[in-house]
């Protein structure tokens, strides 16, 4: 696993790991197999440092858990192979978020850092030695490029909307993920008596039919004249 400073970071980036893993997944369907089959059938040495790296790459990014001498795909691994297509995405999210260097780069320098700036991040965040900083640099970058799409500043929990019904129950809760901190929900205030919600404004409507329905109020739209 390649070091720089106080961080570890995969030699590979995601897609590669993961076009391994589906590579080799294909071929013996199974979660769970010695190193050497995965090499095997990766065609690729064991001891060599090609295969060390990826292996290592793919735990990093938490594809896959590595004890003794097996290789088992993890859960993380699983929902992007076989998962719908927005959880894959999702998933490749939170993968490359694990990894501390290039989420803490993003949230420094966004998307299009430099050399440079990786450089200098290097040295001052990392304690990396002014004689490897630029190597080091040079081979992050390349990675980072690769990588920087599915980096996740921050996930909050979010109401889409929250209401209390007649009752006095609370209903309507989901997560909402947020790829970056400063984006921002239009939301929507509604009081209707002493019911009070806040709902994306995308979504008012099916959550004012929701509401409707619960309190046994029909609406104007529901009631077409004649």
């Amino acid at each position: 696993m390649p070091k720089a400073g106080k961080y570890d970071y995969p030699f590979f980036d995601l897609d590669a790991c993961i076009e391994k893993l589906e590579q080799y997944y294909k071929i013996v369907q199974t979660d769970e197999t010695s190193r050497e089959l995965v090499a095997e059938t990766l065609q690729m040495s064991m001891s060599g440092g090609g295969f060390v790296n990826l292996i290592s790459s793919m735990e990093k990014y938490g594809l896959v858990e590595t004890g003794k001498k097996n290789v088992t795909i993890t859960s993380l691994g699983k929902s992007i192979l076989f998962g719908e297509a927005s959880e894959k995405e999702q998933t490749k999210k939170k993968a490359v978020s694990r990894i501390d260097l290039f989420r803490e780069l993003y949230e420094q320098f966004g998307k299009d850092v430099t050399q440079e700036q990786i450089r200098a991040f290097l040295r001052q965040k990392g304690n990396v030695d002014i004689s490897k900083a630029e190597k080091m640099a040079e081979n992050i970058d390349t990675i980072y490029k690769k990588v920087s799409n599915y980096i996740i500043l921050a996930k909050k929990l979010a109401p889409t909307f929250e209401g209390i019904d007649s009752k006095g129950s609370r209903f309507g809760r989901r997560e909402i993920d947020t790829q970056n901190e400063e984006e921002k929900i239009d939301l929507l205030k509604i009081q209707y008596g002493n019911l009070y919600i806040e709902v994306p404004k995308e979504d008012a409507e099916t959550v004012l039919r929701l509401v409707a329905q619960k309190l046994g109020v029909k609406l104007d739209s529901e009631n077409p004249k004649k």
